[in-house]
């Protein structure tokens, strides 16, 4: 019977304790999830499930396991938030896969990603041919976000007889005050392009919460608060 006790005791520790490691390190979909999170995830899955039960194991012990993993993921978490350049080292960055209508093959190369791959995401969302995608980027966790060029877009406007004009392709590069060389891999930044339109709005990089640049030249700033 006291096995039983501890079992039930562990498990409703564990239950409340991977509650509150959610909540306090941020909620996220599965589609959210980098591979960071989810190899986060499995060690804690582990962690619970080789103590539920082992009798050596008392229930302090599964506290003080939960409550040090609690703390670490949260530091991490926030030490991401906050340190721009550790969140690209820890989390990645956004992958620019094509360009303008031209496949990146650098980065193909580079991320170990087949042609039949690439098409298979396509396809996912699809789009079934490469002349159709105006831009592919491969997010973090290992999606993929795709604009069609303007004619293959629905309705198609070479259907209706009309010119269309392609949606504007934006890069973050202002991130906390932080002035990003290259947030998304494979798409250069002009730095000093950058400054001068930053100063043309009265804004100095310190005082910028985020800032993203259009492929149009224009910058759309939103300040520290």
């Amino acid at each position: 019977m006291e096995v039983f006790v501890t079992i039930g005791v562990k498990l409703i520790i564990s239950f409340f304790g991977l509650w509150i490691i959610t909540f306090i390190t941020g909620r996220k979909t599965l589609s959210q999830l980098t591979p960071l999170d989810f190899l986060t995830s499995l060690v804690l899955s582990e962690i619970v499930g080789n103590t539920l039960y082992d009798d050596k194991v008392t229930i302090g012990q599964l506290l003080f396991a939960l409550a040090l993993w609690c703390a670490l993921a949260y530091l991490f978490e926030k030490a991401t938030t906050h340190f721009v350049k550790f969140g690209y080292m820890a989390e990645g960055r956004t992958v620019l896969l094509v360009d303008k209508g031209q496949v990146n093959q650098e980065m193909l190369e580079k991320y170990d990603i087949e042609f039949t791959q690439l098409l298979s995401m396509l396809r996912q969302q699809n789009i079934f041919s490469l002349r159709e995608v105006w831009y592919a980027t491969l997010e973090t966790n290992g999606s993929l976000s795709v604009m069609r060029k303007p004619e293959y877009e629905p309705p198609a406007a070479q259907d209706m007889g009309i010119d269309a004009q392609p949606d504007l392709f934006s890069v973050t590069v202002i991130d906390k005050g932080k002035l990003l060389n290259e947030s998304m891999r494979g798409k250069s930044i002009d730095i000093e392009e950058i400054k001068a339109k930053v100063r043309e709005q009265g804004y100095s990089i310190d005082e910028i919460a985020y800032a993203e640049f259009s492929e149009d030249g224009t910058l759309h700033i939103v300040p520290m608060k």
